[in-house]
């Protein structure tokens, strides 16, 4: 999660585009460019309002959009705490977190658990919303972090170069009780093994993703697919990709191991082929740990390739 890495591959890229993010009812494309801007908005504002060495709990999905918040709040020294929305029942908080990052408000309404541990803690969400008493000067939605840190937008000055931040080489995944330490250079290793699969993605191959887990793969993939320019759209559920798939017809599908088999189940039910859910261009679908033993047959039938990420 090296903001600066990040940086110099949206400065090399430019004006291309490389994402595709649904805006209301319409399709929004973004370049690098536009990606590059919403990052510097996003740090103009961390810096403005203080938010530096914080202790953070994500629970967003794995977009583009909260990967590039988060990677932000982790160059200004914040620790990065990551959990799985559906699995946050099993969780055993005792620890405390300074800001939370949620998909949208109405994960909370819907999640005591969620309720209890964003009392009185700041929060982001991914998604806008509408202002309410309860989430008053507590609450605030990314796009209105770009439009602030667009206005508060400014060069270095001898106050920005003071800030003392101590940046941590590690980030936490919350699996129930259990809580499992990665440093960076986990991350880094990661990448570096697993990059000849993205690296092998046609360039005009679109790609979707739909991964829920909480892992390594999970902190690398948006970077994956900028790094090698596969010009992509990230879903927060099932419904999402089973309604946009056919519109996007992409070539590559990563997914979480989970989803899959909740996908591959929906096709048997129904008596549909896996194409006809996920799009008649699907080429490849990326996971990460699957199994030997999972049921693929829907998959190989229609000569579709499986590729399974490890450590």
């Amino acid at each position: 999660m090296k903001i600066e890495l990040i940086e110099r591959i949206l400065k090399k890229n430019g004006a291309a585009l490389a994402y595709q993010l649904l805006d209301g009812m319409n399709w929004k494309q973004l370049t690098f460019n536009d990606i590059s801007s919403n990052i510097d908005y996003i740090k103009s504002y961390l810096t403005k309002n203080n938010i530096i060495n914080k202790k953070i709990l994500s629970i967003s999905a794995n977009c583009l959009e909260s990967y590039i918040l988060e990677s932000s709040l982790a160059q200004m020294g914040s620790s990065m705490n990551f959990a799985n929305k559906k699995t946050l029942l099993d969780i055993q908080f005792n620890l405390d977190f300074d800001i939370i990052i949620v998909d949208a408000v109405n994960d909370i309404e819907d999640n005591h658990v969620l309720q209890n541990i964003t009392k009185d803690k700041q929060i982001i969400s991914i998604k806008n919303f509408k202002n309410s008493k309860e989430l008053k000067n507590r609450c605030i939605s990314l796009q209105s972090i770009y439009k602030i840190g667009l206005l508060s937008k400014r060069s270095p000055n001898k106050e920005d170069n003071e800030i003392k931040i101590s940046r941590s080489e590690e980030i936490s995944f919350l699996h129930g009780s259990k809580i499992n330490h990665y440093r960076i250079e986990d991350l880094d290793n990661f990448i570096k093994k697993n990059s000849p699969v993205f690296l092998s993605f046609g360039k005009n191959e679109f790609s979707t993703s739909l991964y829920l887990e909480k892992d390594l793969f999970s902190k690398t993939l948006n970077l994956l697919l900028l790094q090698f320019k596969s010009k992509f759209t990230n879903n927060s559920s099932l419904d999402s990709l089973i309604s946009h798939s056919n519109e996007l017809m992409p070539v590559n599908l990563i997914i979480d191991k989970t989803s899959l088999k909740e996908l591959i189940n929906i096709c048997y039910v129904n008596k549909v082929k896996f194409s006809e859910l996920t799009g008649t261009k699907i080429k490849r679908v990326i996971t990460y740990m699957l199994e030997k033993n999972d049921n693929l047959e829907l998959l190989t039938k229609e000569k579709i390739n499986i590729i399974s990420l490890e450590d």
